[in-house]
């Protein structure tokens, strides 16, 4: 016969392996999980260290490292990804003309995993950043964002990213993004496209400290070949990133219109 000290026995158990699941997966994990932000811009420093191979593959490899520039992202509000036809609104700073508005279909490459349905997610957009410094090549400028949209405009294209938990919901995550820029050096001006930036785990925004790096080459054409080339045929590469880490330094605490402010003065400066 069952007694009531069965049933809290039994109830006890059931508790200690249901408890025992959740432990392991936070041991997995790294810790307890901790909630992903409300929506906003984070602002902070970061810096190019990548290694570029001009004409023939044969050619000497040059290593470059930019100093620190001001960047701003922008990152939805977090949702569980349901699968195709997501779409979602980024908060912009004041001036700004991108799209407040991400869409699946905007994502040129969708790696695994980090569209796996019933995940939570932030999407995010690179907002702003225009590093500058001088290399073996020469002076040389990379830009994303308002600017690139500014000065390119028929070569822009969003530089696009999805934080996806490790869990179910929150920090821990993983990040990758899909960044369009144009570096400009005395080489040629080249647009840099489709090159999967991707971050290993990260527990904060921004992701301050995580190791990350390029998981493919990436091709640079001309923006000279982009715009006399025909739709029908792309054009060929004439320089490729051979690797390119571009880690976040620190984190500024200023909010997303000062940031995107003090980038636009730094551009209007090194113009006069």
């Amino acid at each position: 016969m069952i007694t009531e000290d069965d049933f809290r026995l039994l109830g006890s158990n059931l508790r200690a392996f249901v408890e025992g699941i959740a432990g392991s997966e936070r041991h997995e994990l790294g810790g307890s999980a901790t909630p992903f932000p409300d929506a906003g811009i984070d602002a902070f420093l970061s810096h190019f260290v990548f290694t570029i191979q001009l004409g023939a593959p044969k050619s000497h490899p040059i290593h470059v490292t930019l100093p620190v520039a001001l960047q701003t992202v922008a990152r939805s509000k977090p949702f569980i990804y349901r699968g195709a036809g997501e779409a979602v609104t980024i908060p912009l700073p004041t001036g700004c003309t991108l799209s407040s508005e991400i869409t699946e279909k905007d994502f040129p490459q969708k790696p695994s995993p980090y569209f796996e349905p019933g995940k939570e997610v932030v999407w995010l957009q690179i907002i702003n950043l225009d590093a500058r410094g001088d290399t073996p090549l020469g002076p040389m400028r990379i830009i994303l964002g308002e600017t690139l949209k500014r000065e390119y405009p028929d070569l822009f294209q969003p530089s696009l990213g999805v934080v996806q938990s490790l869990g179910r919901s929150g920090f821990p995550a993983r990040l990758f993004f899909d960044p369009c820029a144009i570096v400009e050096s005395k080489a040629g001006t080249f647009r840099a496209v489709h090159g999967v930036l991707a971050y290993g785990k990260i527990t904060e925004f921004p992701p301050v400290g995580s190791a990350v790096q390029t998981t493919e080459i990436i091709p640079l054409h001309t923006v000279e070949a982009l715009r006399a080339k025909s739709s029908a045929a792309a054009p060929l590469a004439t320089a490729s990133v051979l690797g390119l880490a571009h880690p976040i330094d620190a984190a500024l605490r200023v909010s997303g219109d000062e940031a995107f402010k003090t980038v636009e003065h730094s551009i209007s400066v090194a113009r006069s």
